[in-house]
């Protein structure tokens, strides 16, 4: 029934709500509403003779993201403005949170030699050492681009290229993306204003990345799962240097901020938790390196 399509307007909402806040993954939202393997599948069929039945389930679901992401953006920038200190310790928890569901996808339970080897705890040293190295060239200062140039569009389409990483693989934060390459604050001034060319070329790039990197991370999950997702780990603990601002100087604010620090981790465990990782199904074959 048409009218059960136009109902996932909502479950984007949730999405989309949850795609402007740093560390937590719209995804895996997807996951717990249930429409995370008819998203992906979905995807896979825009580009055979099922094309339109797909583009009927994801236009009401990307359209929710869209307003949900709206929505946040007007809570999030009054919180990074206002708040900016306690609101990075919040965005690390969320990180720390979906830390131990990574460790799952990636950690396939059944059979025999199902552990991570100690060439991906190399990955994800490597992987953490080059995303927190960026830390001496990211910013947290909310910097905006305005009288943005051709090269400006590119670099914004490339970002929501990178960013559609997290429409496809559970765990990862399009907006954590955003901030690392410097793109984030103003995707979010866009979303709050309306500024429909940057939110064009933004989404843009997200839809050419799932069409085309989608189809790259699925390998890299079927061939080499345990490397994918411990680079994986390695880039979210090395995006919690970027996003640390500092102890606060101030007791109260030192205090929220700790205790903001505890929401987000033992929210994001829990939204987590309750979705059971792929890997803790029977699979059958090789484990994947």
């Amino acid at each position: 029934m048409k009218w059960l399509k136009w109902f996932n307007i909502f479950k984007g909402m949730a999405m989309g709500i949850v795609e402007t806040v740093p560390g937590v993954s719209s995804s895996t939202i997807a996951m717990l509403i249930g429409i995370y393997e008819n998203i992906i599948q979905s995807i896979n069929d825009l580009t055979t003779k099922q094309y339109r039945k797909a583009l009927l389930f994801l236009f009401p679901i990307v359209l929710g993201i869209l307003l949900g992401a709206i929505i946040s953006a007007f809570t999030v920038e009054y919180l990074l403005e206002n708040h900016p200190i306690p609101t990075h310790f919040l965005f690390m928890g969320l990180i720390l949170g979906m830390l131990p569901f990574i460790w799952r996808s990636g950690h396939l339970l059944q059979g025999n030699n199902c552990s991570y080897k100690k060439y991906h705890f190399v990955v994800m040293t490597l992987f953490f050492l080059l995303i927190a190295s960026l830390s001496f060239v990211v910013s947290l200062d909310e910097t905006v681009i305005v009288d943005l140039t051709v090269t400006d569009y590119f670099y914004l389409f490339f970002s929501g290229w990178l960013a559609s990483i997290a429409l496809v693989l559970p765990g990862m934060s399009g907006a954590l993306i955003l901030m690392i390459v410097g793109a984030y604050y103003t995707a979010l001034s866009a979303l709050r204003t309306l500024d429909i060319p940057v939110i064009l070329t933004v989404v843009a790039g997200v839809i050419i990345g799932i069409l085309i990197t989608g189809k790259l991370v699925r390998f890299m999950l079927q061939k080499y799962r345990r490397s994918t997702y411990a680079a994986i780990i390695g880039l979210l603990c090395g995006s919690i240097v970027i996003l640390y601002p500092g102890f606060p100087a101030q007791l109260t604010e030192l205090i929220i901020s700790l205790l903001l620090l505890l929401i987000g981790f033992f929210f994001a465990l829990t939204v987590s938790s309750k979705q059971k990782s792929e890997t803790d199904v029977e699979e059958k074959g090789d484990f994947p390196e």
